[in-house]
């Protein structure tokens, strides 16, 4: 090849180099770098709180008569609610919900338990005493008011309780009212009923038939130590009576009442 034809080829040649020595570096990629934190929040959640057992009408009633509500006084808290609640009434038997009624068959002093769960498994308890009385024992009746002087002035009723039946023998007096005896019965919250039938009303003033019934209808007061109310069938009635309990006033009444929890 001749000199003239390979001039053009040593001059692009010599270009090119002169380019690739002078250019500058391309860069060649890019890398991005995140970085992401994680935080994390920690909860604590309270213990529950069983609030306060509310007994109505009292921690006192009659045995077979007397409904008692529990409730509360202040509402069980804390914990993750909803809550579901279980009553113990002491007596063998239960219930449930926020306010629960029970009516205990037999007297004596029970401890009841409420059963605070909450939706997280959490359980909490509190507790209430109740004593629950009977009216059996022996009654001073005093009478007075009405419309004669031959009502009878003071009479003695002996009573048994079973459940809510009663029964009853009345002592004689020297007013002129012989041997009764009857029937009655306790019903909510603490009244007390009691009609006896007496063989003989004698001797005059006393105008009643023979035999004749007479019936007391009062209320028993939370302890069962005092009965008041009104009186009729007796002559000279009706007429308003007062009763005091004259054995162990104040006390169950059953021996065989016990604590029960």
């Amino acid at each position: 090849m001749s000199l003239r034809k390979l001039l053009p080829v040593a001059l692009l040649l010599a270009a090119v180099s002169i380019r690739c020595a002078g250019s500058p570096a391309e860069p060649i990629g890019t890398v991005s770098v995140t970085q992401t934190t994680t935080t994390t929040t920690t909860s604590i959640i309270p213990g529950v709180n069983p609030g306060v057992v509310q007994v109505l009408p009292s921690v006192n009633g009659i045995a077979g008569a007397t409904v008692m509500t529990f409730a509360f006084s202040t509402q069980p808290s804390g914990g993750v609610p909803p809550y579901t609640i279980q009553w113990n009434f002491g007596d063998g038997q239960s219930g449930s919900g926020p306010v629960a009624p029970h009516t205990y068959p037999a007297p004596g002093i029970f401890v009841v338990t409420a059963t605070v769960n909450d939706s997280g498994g959490r359980t909490a308890n509190a507790f209430a005493t109740v004593t629950l009385h009977s009216v059996t024992g022996s009654w001073t009746v005093d009478f007075s008011g009405g419309p004669g002087p031959t009502r009878p002035s003071r009479q003695v009723f002996n009573l048994v309780q079973n459940g809510s039946a009663v029964t009853a023998s009345v002592a004689p007096t020297g007013d002129g009212f012989g041997l009764g005896a009857g029937t009655g019965i306790v019903t909510n919250p603490r009244a007390l009923t009691v009609t006896a039938t007496f063989a003989a009303a004698m001797p005059p003033p006393a105008t009643a038939p023979t035999p004749f019934a007479a019936t007391l209808i009062g209320t028993v007061d939370p302890a069962a130590t005092s009965w008041s109310g009104t009186a009729s069938g007796y002559p000279g009635c009706p007429c308003d009576f007062s009763a005091r309990r004259a054995d162990q006033p104040g006390v169950l009444s059953v021996p065989s009442a016990t604590t029960k929890r």
